[in-house]
């Protein structure tokens, strides 16, 4: 999982995460360019996990993050990393959509976020 990554607002890219082994821990260096009209969360995919690292904030010129996280709190896997409105933090059951079936939950859609998770979308239903 060490390596440096691109941080994804939708599909633009805004900056890198560099994620360092320390331990029992990962450490996350974030740093992105955003218009500070939005508060972001950065969250992290990695194979059927996601955590929330936390808010991003204003450092060195742009927005950023340094913090540690549990590496058992994550999944084996390609770690993704993701900007979210911090008001649209997904929490609930995850629902793929797949365009070949039918969708069973299509009267719970305005309750639900869209999200991705590695490469599937799907939708969060709020329990």
């Amino acid at each position: 999982m060490e390596g440096t990554y691109g941080v994804y607002f939708g599909n633009q890219l805004m900056g890198k995460v560099q994620v360092l082994r320390q331990g029992l821990y990962y450490r996350f260096i974030c740093r992105c360019q955003l218009t500070g009209d939005v508060v972001c969360r950065l969250l992290v995919a990695c194979g059927d996990k996601q955590e929330s690292l936390g808010v991003v904030v204003p450092m060195d010129g742009g927005f950023g993050l340094d913090t540690l996280l549990p590496a058992k709190r994550l999944g084996q896997g390609k770690a993704e990393f993701l900007l979210l409105p911090k008001h649209d933090v997904p929490a609930g059951k995850f629902v793929p959509i797949c365009p070949e079936e039918p969708f069973a939950y299509i009267e719970r859609l305005k309750e639900s976020f869209l999200v991705r998770k590695g490469q599937q979308v799907g939708i969060v239903l709020k329990e």
